[in-house]
C-alpha cells in the first residue's frame, strides 16, 4: 500500500533478511536506534519492532535471536533513557548534576577532617584529655570502613538520588549534634553518623558519574566529583581553625551544617534518577578478593592511604619544628597544598583514562619520593615548601588513580568494588593515623615520615610488578559472571 511504502522502503538499507522480514543490520542497530527516538536510545527498539511489523505484517526477529545480542544482566534498560536529552539545556543540567554531587563530597570530606585544629579547644571545653577527644578524627574513618559496604548491601535496586539526599541530610544533622553536644560522648554519637554518612555517600558517588553524563564525559565528571574529596582533605583543617579561633569551635560544626543544607537543596533539585546497574550482595562483595588485580588493588590501596595519613598528620609538625617555617609562610603553604592538590585531581583524572595501573602507580611512588624530599631538604624552608607543593600534587590525584585501577579491575562490578575500595581507604586512613600518632612518640618525626614514604613508594613498586595492564581485565570480570 502507498501510505506503507515509505517505512519498508526505509529499513532494508542495511538489508538483512530472516524468514523474507527486513531487518536493521546488527552492526549499526545501536546507531539506527539511538536515531529512531533520541530521548529513549535502546529503550525505542518496542517501538521500531512494531512499526515494522505493521508494514510488513509479519513478526520481526527480536536482536537476541538475530545478532546474537545478549542485554547485560541486572542491567535497567531505563538508566539509559533517563539521561537528559542531548543539547545545551540538557548538558548544562548534566554538570550541574554533577557539581552538586561534587559540592556533597566536599561537604562530607570538610567535615570529616574539621576538628584536627579544634581539638585543643573541644578538649578543653568538654574538660576531656586530648587523646580521648582524638577520637573525634579515627571513630567516623572506623564507622566509614563498616557503612560503605553494608549500605551498598541494604540499598539493593533503589534509586541511588534518594539514597544520596537521605545521606547529604545526614551530614546536616551530625554535625549539629557535634555543635550542640554537652559532653564528648554525644559529640562521638555525632562523629558515627558522620562515619555512616561519609562511607556511604563515597561509596555512592564515585561511581554515578557515568549514570548523569554521556561516555566520552565520565573521566571529567569523576575528576570534578573527587576534586570535592581533595578539596575537602586540604580545606578542612585550615577553615576549622580559621572560623573555631575567630567564632568558637561550635560555629565552625554549624558552618558546615549550613553549608550541607544548601548543598542538600541543590541535590534535591539538580539529581536526576540514578537507578543501579548492579544488586549488590554478599557473594558478589567477596568475589573481588578472587580477582588478583582487584586483590591487589586494595592492598596497594590500603598502604598507599595509610602512609599518606601517618605522614600527612604531622606535616604541619616537621615543618613547624624541623624547617623552623614561620607561621605566616606555613599557612599559606598549607594552601598551596591545597591548589595543588587540585590540580593533581584532573591531571590523575586525565592520566587514569589512559593507563589506570601506570598511573595508581606512578602517583604512589611520586607521593612517597616527595615525602622523602621533605625529610631531606627539610632544614631549607623553600625545598621543604616545594616538596609540600609536590606532595599535594601527588596526593591530589591518588584517590582517584586508584579508583580507577579497582574500576578496571571489576568492570562488571563497580557498586560492589565501589563498596569494598571505600571500605579499605577508610582503614587505611584510621590505621595510618593511629600508627603515626605511636611512631612520632617513639622515633620521632623524620623516621615517622621515611616510614610512610617507604609504604607508599611500595605501594608503586607492587602495582608496576604485579598488576596487570587495563586491558586484561577480563578475567576478573569472567569471575565475577560467576557469581551472578
Amino acid at each position: 500500500m502507498p501510505d506503507e511504502a515509505p517505512v519498508t522502503m526505509a529499513v532494508p538499507r542495511e538489508g538483512v533478511l530472516m524468514g523474507g522480514s527486513p531487518v536493521v543490520g546488527c552492526k549499526k542497530v545501536e546507531t539506527f536506534l539511538s536515531l529512531c527516538n533520541p530521548l529513549d536510545g535502546i529503550g525505542s527498539i518496542p517501538r521500531l519492532g512494531t512499526a515494522v511489523s505493521l508494514a510488513m505484517r509479519r513478526p520481526v526477529p527480536t536482536l537476541r535471536t538475530h545478532c546474537g545480542f545478549t542485554p547485560r544482566r541486572n542491567f535497567p534498560m531505563s538508566s539509559l533513557s533517563d539521561r537528559p536529552a542531548p543539547g545545551s539545556e540538557g548538558a548544562l543540567r548534566q554538570w550541574l548534576a554533577v557539581a552538586a554531587v561534587a559540592l556533597g563530597t566536599f561537604a562530607l570530606v570538610t567535615s570529616e577532617f574539621i576538628p584536627v585544629g579544634l581539638l585543643t579547644r573541644m578538649s578543653a571545653d568538654f574538660g576531656s584529655p586530648e587523646g580521648a577527644t582524638g577520637l573525634m578524627m579515627t571513630v567516623p574513618a572506623f564507622a566509614a570502613a563498616i557503612a560503605a559496604p553494608a549500605i551498598m548491601l541494604g540499598a539493593g535496586r533503589a534509586d541511588r538520588r534518594l539514597i544520596l539526599i537521605l545521606l547529604s541530610a545526614l551530614l546536616v544533622v551530625s554535625n549539629l549534634i557535634v555543635a550542640f553536644a554537652p559532653n564528648l560522648a554525644v559529640a562521638l554519637f555525632g562523629r558515627v553518623l558522620l562515619g555512616v554518612d561519609v562511607g556511604g555517600f563515597w561509596a555512592i558517588s564515585s561511581i554515578v558519574a557515568g549514570k548523569m553524563v554521556p561516555a566520552a564525559s565520565v573521566g571529567r565528571a569523576s575528576a570534578i566529583i573527587f576534586a570535592g574529596i581533595s578539596l575537602g582533605s586540604v580545606v578542612g583543617v585550615p577553615a576549622g581553625a580559621l572560623i573555631g579561633s575567630a567564632f568558637g569551635w561550635r560555629a565552625a560544626f554549624e558552618s558546615v551544617a549550613a553549608f550541607g543544607a544548601v548543598v542538600l537543596v541543590a541535590q534535591m533539585a539538580l539529581l536526576p534518577r540514578l537507578l543501579p546497574s548492579e544488586t549488590v550482595t554478599l557473594r558478589h562483595l567477596a568475589a573481588l578478593f578472587r580477582i588478583p588485580n582487584a586483590r591487589l588493588g586494595l592492598l596497594a590501596c590500603f598502604l598507599a592511604f595509610a602512609g599518606q595519613f601517618a605522614a600527612y598528620t604531622y606535616m604541619g609538625a616537621f615543618l613547624e619544628h624541623v624547617s623552623k617555617m614561620p607561621a605566616a609562610l606555613l599557612s599559606s603553604l598549607l594552601v598551596g597544598y591545597g591548589v595543588a592538590g587540585f590540580i593533581g585531581n584532573f591531571v590523575g583524572g586525565a592520566l587514569t583514562q589512559r593507563s589506570a595501573r601506570g598511573t595508581f602507580a606512578g602517583t604512589a611512588a611520586f607521593l612517597g619520593l616527595s615525602i622523602v624530599a621533605l625529610t631531606v631538604f627539610g632544614q631549607s624552608p623553600w625545598l621543604a615548601a616545594a616538596a609540600v607543593l609536590a606532595w599535594g600534587f601527588a596526593f591530589g590525584a591518588l584517590p582517584i588513580a586508584t579508583q580507577g585501577f579497582m574500576t578496571k579491575s571489576a568492570a562488571k562490578e563497580l557498586e560492589s568494588a565501589s563498596a569494598v575500595f571505600i571500605s579499605i581507604l577508610q582503614m587505611g586512613f584510621a590505621a595510618g593515623a593511629f600508627i603515626g600518632g605511636r611512631a612520632v612518640d617513639t622515633v620521632g618525626l623524620s623516621t615517622t615520615l621515611v616510614g610512610a614514604a617507604v609504604a607508599s613508594i611500595a605501594t608503586g613498586l607492587l602495582i608496576m610488578r604485579f598488576g596487570r595492564a587495563d586491558e586484561e581485565g577480563a578475567d576478573g570480570d569472567a569471575q565475577l559472571d560467576a557469581v551472578g
